[in-house]
C-alpha cells in the first residue's frame, strides 16, 4: 500500500477519502478518542484535537507520518477493493447483457 497523496479521515463519521474517493463504514476503532480529523497532504499533515468532554476543538497537531493510521487505511482499502470488484463485476455483466 503506497501512502496517499491526500487523505481525510473523519472518526465521527467513520469517513475516510484517499486520493478524492471517499467512503464511510471505516473502522475507526484505533483513533485516539481525541481525534477530530486528519488533514493528509502528500508528506505531512494534521490531526484536528478536540476536548472530549466538551467536544469542541482545541487545535491542531503538525504529523510527518500516518503510521499511526495504518489500520483505519487497511480497513478503507478493505471497502474499496470490495467497492472496486461490485463495480467491476457489474460492468461485466453490463457487457453480457449487451453482447
Amino acid at each position: 500500500m503506497t501512502t496517499p497523496m491526500r487523505a481525510t479521515i473523519v472518526p465521527s463519521d467513520s469517513f475516510c477519502s484517499v486520493d478524492g474517493v471517499g467512503f464511510s463504514g471505516v473502522n475507526m476503532t484505533s483513533v485516539a478518542p481525541e481525534i477530530h480529523a486528519v488533514q493528509w497532504y502528500a508528506s505531512h499533515g494534521e490531526e484536528e484535537v478536540m476536548d472530549t468532554i466538551t467536544g469542541r476543538i482545541i487545535g491542531n497537531r503538525t504529523i510527518s507520518s500516518l503510521n499511526s493510521y495504518q489500520d483505519v487505511l487497511t480497513s478503507y482499502w478493505e471497502i474499496r477493493a470490495a467497492y472496486d470488484q461490485e463495480q467491476q463485476q457489474a460492468q461485466e455483466e453490463q457487457v453480457i447483457v449487451e453482447v
